[in-house]
């Protein structure tokens, strides 16, 4: 039972979306209720509390992204949704991707790129202003027969 009751306070807790990232970001910025793929359980999954979202609450404990980095245009949007929705100094990132993504130019590298270009014009005034990404490669899968695979740890610290 107790474990029922754990699993329960944890659905409440979560928010479940996929899809496009800066749509999505741009839902969560606006207060939008509609973020949950399952329109029919929005309802059941999502907390009372959490339709009446205060700006900390648009950032988030855990953030899963797979496949999200395929081009330099989608690195930029997960470097942005990351920037934009992870708690500061306490949330996480986990960022599964390619190293390489032959023919349209995105990956691991890219991705860093893209971060540490979004850190560095952080610099700048702005609601982002002083907040710098973090990226750690945290394991990476290579067979030798395929492309390598790479898990990457994000997270979100102001400057000092």
């Amino acid at each position: 039972m107790d474990e029922f009751r754990t699993a329960k306070a944890l659905v409440e807790r979560s928010v479940f979306a996929g899809g496009d990232w800066m749509g999505l970001s741009h839902k969560l910025l606006a207060g939008s209720d509609n973020i949950c793929p399952m329109p029919a359980l929005a309802e059941d999954l999502l907390h009372p509390n959490q339709k009446e979202q205060k700006d900390d609450d648009k950032r988030f404990d855990l953030i899963l992204a797979s496949e999200t980095t395929y081009t330099p245009e989608s690195c930029e949007d997960t470097a942005f949704l990351m920037l934009r929705h992870l708690k500061i100094n306490d949330g996480v990132g986990l960022v599964a991707t390619k190293r390489f993504y032959f023919g349209v130019g995105g990956g691991t590298d890219l991705f860093q790129a893209a971060c540490k270009t979004l850190s560095s014009a952080s610099d700048d005034e702005g609601p982002y202003s002083g907040l710098c990404l973090c990226v750690e490669a945290v394991q990476s899968y290579d067979t030798g027969n395929a492309n390598i695979r790479d898990l990457l740890r994000v997270s979100l610290h102001r400057k000092m």
